[in-house]
C-alpha cells in the first residue's frame, strides 16, 4: 500500500510542478512541511560581484555603494571585466582603460547627461568626442532639423577605432574609474561558472586559474553581445551558467545591426560640416532596404549605424558590400561625398535588444543592463542607468532573494514590455509617413507651419519628433501625443491642406522640383520676432509707422563662402540667373550695376497692376543687401538679404553660412492682399532658395 501511494505521488509530481508554474505558486506552498525561506539581505561585510564592466555594471556599482553607505551598510563590490582593464592603483594613472570595441553607437542622450550630473560625475573633455547642437531627421521630402537645447554628447565606449591617439579616454573607462573612486574593485578575468555553496551563497569561478570568490549577490551585466555571442566574433559561446543558475531565464529578443567607423582624415571641411549634428535617416533604397540610419560625428571620426531588413538577412561576408552600396546612395553622397576620401576603419555587427528577458532574477542573482532589456532602438545607455539604479534600490531596501527581486523588477518589466510594444507602433508610423514623398511632405509642412505660428514650448509636433529622435520620453507618451486631437488637427490643417494648396501654387507658377535638394527654409516664430524687430528699427524710415500688412522671413543653410553667395544674389535681376524664375513673374534690372546702391530691379507681374520696383539702398559685400519697395504692389517696404556665419552652439563653421530673407511692406489697397496672398510668397521663395543653394554649392 505504501509503495502504491509513493508511486502515485511520484507519477503526479510532473503535473504538480506544471500546475505550480501555471499558477505561479511557490514551492513552499506545495510543500507545507518545509519552512518558508528567510528574506535575504545585504549586511555588513557582504560581497557583491558584478559580471561586466560596461555602463550597466559601473552604474550599478556606483548606485549600490552609495545606497549602502546611506543605509549604514559596509559592503565589498567587485567588478569582473574580461576586456583589458588597467587598475588605477597599480598603474598610478588617472584612467581605467577598457580596450577593444564595445559595439555601441556612442550617443549620450540628454537623460544620460542629466543622470551623470545627478551622480556628480563630470564627463572629462577628452572623453567627449563631439557635442550635439542639432538633430537632423531625413525624410523622403525634406529634412527636419531640431535644435538641441539640452546637453547631448557623442563618445567612444572603448578604445576602438584602431589608431586613435586618445584611445585611453573613453566612456566605459571613465565609468570604471568612477566606480573605483566610489570603492569598487576591478578584476580582469572571465567568469566561467556559477554555483550555490552549501550555505546558499554564490561561488564564482574564473578562466585560467582555480581561484573562486564566494559572493552574497551577483549582478550579471555582461550585455547581449557578450552573452549571445557577437556575430563578428563567431567563436564566442553563450554563457550557459546563467541559465543554470536561473531556471526559466530567457534572454531578450535581439536584432542584428551593422556599425562602421569612418575617418575623415585631413578633410577639415567635411569634419566641421557634420560636427555638432546627429543624423537620423529613415530610408535606404529599393535594393538596400533600411529602416533606420544613424550618423554620429566624433571629431575626425564618424560612426554609422544601419538597421533594417538588408542587415537582418546579411552575414559578415556581406558587410563591405552593404557599406559600399550605402555610401553610394544619392542622399548619403550629398552628406558624405566619396570625393572626400573617407576611410573605413572598422566594422562590427552587434545585436541590439528589441524585447525583454523572462525571469531575469533568482536567489542572490539578477540580470541588469541590456541582457535584461533596453529602450527600443534608442538610448541604451539611459536604459542601463535606469535599470541599474532600480536594482541597487531593490537590493538595499527590499532584499536579494528571488521574491524580493521579483517585486522590484515587476513594474520595470511591465513598463518596458508596454513601452517597446508601443515603440514598434511609433516606428511603423515613421516608416509609413517618412518614406513616402507625399506623406512626408504633409508631416514636414505641418511641423514648419507650427514652427512659424507657435512658440517653441507650444509646438506639439516638434516635441513628438524630439522625443522620438532623442529618447527623451517613453514611447507610451509619444503614442498618446501622436493621437492627441490637437496633433491630428495640426497635421490636417497645417499639413495636408497647406500641402495641397502649395502644390497647386507650384503648378500654377510652373515650379518643378528637379534633382536639386529640398531644404528647410521656415523660420521659428521667436527667431522671426527678434529679427523683425531689429530690421524694422533699422529701416523705420522706409517702413512707416505701425504694424505692416505683410511680413515674411526665410532662412537656408549654404555650404559656401559669404562672398560667393553675395555674388550670386547680384544676379537677381539678370536674365540668365538660375533661380527665382516663376511663371507670370519677370524680374529684370532696369538700371544700375549688380549689388551697387541705386540700382533698380523691376518685378513685372501678371496682372500688371501687381508689378512694382525695388531700389538697392545699401550693400555690404559678403554680408547683406537691402532693397526698398518703390511703387506698385507694395507701399513702403523692405526686401532684405542677410548673410551670416552659421553657428552650432558657439562654434562658427568656416564657409558655412545662413542666408536669410526678410520681406515687409504695406498694401496700397486691401484688394491686393487677396490677389497675391502671403502663402504665394512662401512657395516662391522656398523653391527659389533651394535652387539658389544648389547653384552656390555646385
Amino acid at each position: 500500500m505504501l509503495r502504491r501511494v509513493s508511486y502515485i505521488l511520484l507519477s503526479a509530481a510532473p503535473q504538480l510542478i506544471r500546475f505550480k508554474k501555471k499558477l505561479r505558486l511557490s514551492y513552499n506552498f506545495l510543500n507545507p512541511f518545509v519552512k518558508p525561506s528567510e528574506k535575504l539581505r545585504l549586511a555588513d561585510g557582504s560581497v557583491v560581484l558584478i559580471i561586466g564592466g560596461g555602463p550597466a555594471g559601473s552604474f550599478f556599482a556606483i548606485n549600490l555603494l552609495r545606497k549602502a553607505k546611506s543605509s549604514g551598510i559596509k559592503i565589498e563590490v567587485i567588478i569582473v571585466e574580461k576586456k583589458k582593464v588597467m587598475n588605477i592603483q597599480e598603474l598610478n594613472l588617472n584612467e581605467c582603460q577598457i580596450g577593444e570595441c564595445n559595439y555601441c553607437a556612442g550617443g549620450l542622450s540628454a537623460k544620460v547627461c542629466e543622470a551623470l550630473k545627478k551622480l556628480g560625475l563630470i564627463l572629462p573633455a577628452k572623453v567627449i568626442m563631439d557635442k550635439v547642437f542639432i538633430i537632423n531627421i531625413f525624410a523622403d521630402w525634406k529634412t527636419i532639423s531640431l535644435d538641441v537645447l539640452k546637453e547631448m554628447n557623442s563618445v567612444y565606449r572603448g578604445s576602438r577605432p584602431k589608431g586613435r591617439t586618445d584611445s585611453i579616454y573613453n566612456f566605459d573607462s571613465f565609468l570604471s574609474e568612477s566606480s573605483v573612486k566610489e570603492g569598487a574593485k576591478i578584476i580582469t578575468s572571465e567568469v566561467t561558472g556559477l554555483e550555490y555553496s552549501d550555505d546558499g551563497r554564490v561561488v564564482v569561478s574564473f578562466r585560467g586559474n582555480n581561484k573562486t570568490i564566494k559572493s552574497d549577490f551577483v549582478a550579471f551585466a555582461g550585455g547581449v553581445n557578450g552573452f549571445l555571442g557577437n556575430r563578428f566574433y563567431t567563436g564566442e559561446k553563450p554563457l550557459s551558467y546563467l541559465q543554470e543558475m536561473i531556471p526559466g531565464f530567457k534572454p531578450p529578443r535581439v536584432r542584428r545591426t551593422l556599425i562602421f567607423e569612418l575617418d575623415t582624415g585631413e578633410n577639415d571641411k567635411l569634419m566641421y560640416k557634420i560636427s555638432g549634428e546627429l543624423y537620423f535617416i529613415l530610408h535606404g533604397s529599393h535594393t538596400l532596404k533600411l529602416e533606420m540610419i544613424s550618423i554620429i560625428p566624433k571629431g575626425k571620426y564618424i560612426t554609422v549605424v544601419l538597421i533594417g531588413p538588408a542587415i537582418d538577412s546579411s552575414t559578415n561576408k556581406d558587410n563591405l558590400r552593404i557599406i559600399n552600396e550605402f555610401m553610394n546612395l544619392p542622399h548619403i553622397k550629398k552628406l558624405l561625398p566619396r570625393r572626400a576620401e573617407i576611410k573605413n576603419l572598422c566594422v562590427c555587427s552587434p545585436n541590439i535588444v528589441t524585447g525583454t528577458a523572462k525571469n531575469p532574477y533568482g536567489d542572490r542573482i539578477a540580470v541588469v543592463g541590456d541582457m535584461f532589456t533596453a529602450n527600443l532602438y534608442k538610448d541604451g545607455i539611459g536604459s542601463a542607468y535606469e535599470i541599474s539604479a532600480m536594482l541597487a534600490e531593490v537590493a538595499i531596501t527590499r532584499g536579494i532573494d528571488k521574491r524580493s527581486l521579483r517585486k522590484g523588477y515587476r513594474s520595470v518589466i511591465r513598463k518596458y514590455n508596454i513601452n517597446n510594444t508601443l515603440g514598434k507602433l511609433v516606428f511603423l508610423f515613421i516608416r509609413i509617413f517618412f518614406r513616402n514623398s507625399f506623406f512626408s511632405r504633409i508631416i514636414y509642412q505641418a511641423v514648419i507651419t507650427e514652427r512659424k505660428t507657435k512658440t517653441r514650448e507650444n509646438r506639439r509636433l516638434e516635441k513628438i519628433l524630439w522625443n522620438t529622435a532623442s529618447g527623451e520620453d517613453i514611447y507610451k507618451n509619444i503614442i498618446l501625443s501622436m493621437y492627441h486631437p490637437l496633433a491630428i488637427w495640426a497635421i490636417f490643417s497645417g499639413g495636408l491642406l497647406v500641402t495641397l494648396r502649395n502644390y497647386m501654387t507650384e503648378l500654377i507658377f510652373g515650379l518643378r522640383w528637379g534633382n536639386f535638394s529640398r531644404n528647410t527654409t521656415g523660420v521659428g516664430k521667436e527667431v522671426f520676432e527678434i529679427n523683425s524687430k531689429v530690421i524694422k528699427e533699422e529701416f523705420s524710415g522706409n517702413l512707416g509707422e505701425g504694424s505692416l500688412d505683410f511680413e515674411r522671413m526665410y532662412s537656408i543653410r549654404m555650404n559656401a563662402p559669404g562672398e560667393k553667395i553675395f555674388r550670386e544674389l547680384g544676379k537677381f535681376g539678370d536674365k540668365d540667373r538660375k533661380y527665382f524664375k516663376p511663371r507670370f513673374i519677370d524680374v529684370t534690372r532696369i538700371s544700375g550695376e549688380a549689388n551697387q546702391p541705386g540700382c533698380i530691379i523691376r518685378y513685372n507681374i501678371f496682372p500688371r497692376q501687381l508689378s512694382f520696383s525695388l531700389r538697392l539702398l545699401k550693400s555690404i559685400p559678403g554680408e547683406h543687401l537691402s532693397y526698398e519697395i518703390m511703387n506698385g504692389f507694395g507701399r513702403g517696404g523692405i526686401l532684405f538679404f542677410k548673410i551670416e556665419a552659421f553657428k552650432k552652439g558657439t562654434m562658427v563653421i568656416n564657409d558655412e553660412n545662413l542666408l536669410s530673407i526678410y520681406v515687409g511692406f504695406n498694401f496700397p489697397k486691401n484688394l491686393f492682399k487677396y490677389l497675391f496672398p502671403a502663402y504665394i510668397h512662401d512657395v516662391l521663395w522656398n523653391f527659389s532658395l533651394c535652387q539658389l543653394k544648389e547653384v552656390v554649392e555646385n
